[in-house]
């Protein structure tokens, strides 16, 4: 299985879809939060989520409008559309892919707590790490970490996975209890050489991630020996962690 972080980009164009759609796991605890953002005015928004006034009064308009027949609901894996859902160009893969893609696949959110890819949702901003304690008493970490290891791990069992492979960002991934999955974590880290040191690429590491996840995808990687045969732009496989379960891919 496989776990991303969301984007704050969407895609909210008029699509069809050849699947049948599902609902997501959390429902009545996204109502809920949803909820009591809806009490908060277009300055307590720009204020919680550190936004510019026009970001603010966008993100009201769409808490208000959350629930209304009228609202735009789409695909959770169609309707993100930042750079780690540029790589994994979801709308590439075929009808049969898509159903493997629905099982192995999750998307971390602040509001929804994690999504299938055919998830109907509707559009939102609520990051993972908004300091929401003075709305909720407790951070959005403490209100879903319980909820979302203990179902992340049913589905592992029901998959019988043997890995998980953690391509969500730190600020998302914080948010579950890692260890007590049971299975084994793997990590990934993308880097440049230069000079003989190694530096971090900024935001294309989100793009490197959802070219990682296409790659593991599209493949069926079920061992961690193919994933070193991985190749984008001149990221190439350079060492394996054992202790931290990390892989480093680097480019020159």
């Amino acid at each position: 299985m496989i776990i991303i972080s969301p984007s704050k980009n969407l895609n909210l164009s008029n699509e069809v879809f050849n699947f049948e759609k599902t609902s997501p796991s959390f429902l009545d605890q996204s109502l809920f939060l949803s909820k009591q953002i809806k009490k908060l005015s277009t300055k307590e928004i720009k204020s919680l989520m550190k936004i510019s006034e026009n970001l603010a009064k966008l993100n009201f308009e769409r808490f208000q409008g959350i629930n209304s027949k009228s609202n735009i609901k789409k695909p959770a894996g169609f309707i993100f559309s930042g750079d780690t859902f540029h790589g994994l160009s979801i709308r590439s893969f075929s009808n049969l892919k898509l159903d493997y893609i629905q099982k192995n696949l999750r998307i971390l959110s602040g509001l929804y707590g994690m999504l299938r890819p055919f998830d109907i949702i509707e559009p939102y901003r609520l990051e993972m790490g908004t300091k929401i304690d003075s709305i909720l008493g407790i951070s959005l970490y403490e209100f879903w970490r319980e909820k979302l290891t203990k179902r992340l791990k049913d589905e592992i069992k029901q998959n019988n996975s043997e890995f998980l492979f953690n391509l969500a960002s730190q600020e998302y991934s914080s948010v579950l209890n890692l260890n007590a999955l049971e299975c084994k974590v793997i990590s990934f880290d993308f880097k440049k050489l230069k000079n003989g040191k190694l530096s971090g690429i900024g935001m294309m590491i989100k793009k490197l991630r959802g070219e990682m996840a296409k790659y593991i995808l599209l493949n069926n990687i079920n061992s961690l020996e193919k994933l070193k045969k991985f190749n984008f732009k001149g990221f190439v496989f350079s060492k394996f962690d054992k202790s931290s379960n990390n892989f480093l891919f680097i480019t020159q």
